[in-house]
């Protein structure tokens, strides 16, 4: 009984594979008609990937970009920075200073010589200086963020100029993003989605207000200071 039905099964699938043949080609992976096999080992197969794969998917066309059109930029941007110095500077100054000759104004009328009956005036000095200093610097920063950009320009080459602004707000607390920079039209994905690091002439701000910021915020007197380090 086994071996009828079975054999019914297989008799019915060669007719349905035949009425399928019978009626043209199709675009199902599993009916798609392949070139033949060599019969000599080394034998090449004339065809293309699309005739020889039954996974081969065209590639949908490129979209056309225009001015106005919106683009997502994924920004993922790292820097990381260590530097250390040393500085050690002495400076030792000797200085003697005589004043051998000397004028007078006599009656607010003529200028005549001065004789030093006491002696020549005289200064004698030394002045030492030591100064020392060492510093340490390391940094780590790291900007990530989606942003949706505006094409700004169509450059006469076809690369685009992106702009976005993003803003976010949450209480008193702002943040404001600004992104330029220019890419070309193949480093856009699919999904419409560009990487930061594949735009040139890339510029990224990033400010900040409310309490958050007001809490480190230096003051004028301290920007001077730092500015132009009086010691």
């Amino acid at each position: 009984m086994n071996r009828t039905a079975i054999l019914l099964s297989l008799l019915l699938t060669a007719g349905v594979a035949s009425l399928a043949a019978a009626q043209g080609p199709t675009s199902s992976l599993a009916q798609r008609s392949l070139p033949g096999v060599p019969n000599g080992q080394g034998e090449q197969v004339e065809g293309a990937i699309r005739d020889l794969s039954w996974l081969y998917r065209e590639l949908p066309p490129p979209r056309k970009i225009q001015v106005q059109d919106i683009v997502h930029i994924r920004v993922d941007e790292a820097a990381e920075m260590e530097s250390e110095g040393q500085l050690n500077r002495r400076k030792q100054s000797n200085f003697n200073a005589i004043l051998s000759n000397w004028v007078h104004l006599e009656n607010l009328k003529a200028i005549v010589p001065d004789a030093q009956n006491e002696g020549s005036p005289q200064i004698t000095g030394q002045l030492n200086s030591n100064n020392r200093s060492q510093g340490t610097l390391e940094t780590l920063e790291e900007v990530r963020f989606r942003v949706a950009a505006t094409v700004l320009e169509i450059l006469p080459n076809g690369t685009l100029k992106l702009e976005a602004q993003k803003e976010i707000e949450v209480n008193n607390e702002v943040w404001t993003y600004y992104l330029r920079g220019i890419c070309r039209v193949e480093d856009i994905d699919p999904n419409n989605v560009v990487l930061s690091e594949r735009l040139a002439n890339l510029s990224i701000t990033k400010r900040e207000s409310g309490n958050v910021r007001d809490s480190y915020r230096r003051g004028w007197l301290l920007l001077m200071w730092d500015e132009w380090k009086w010691f």
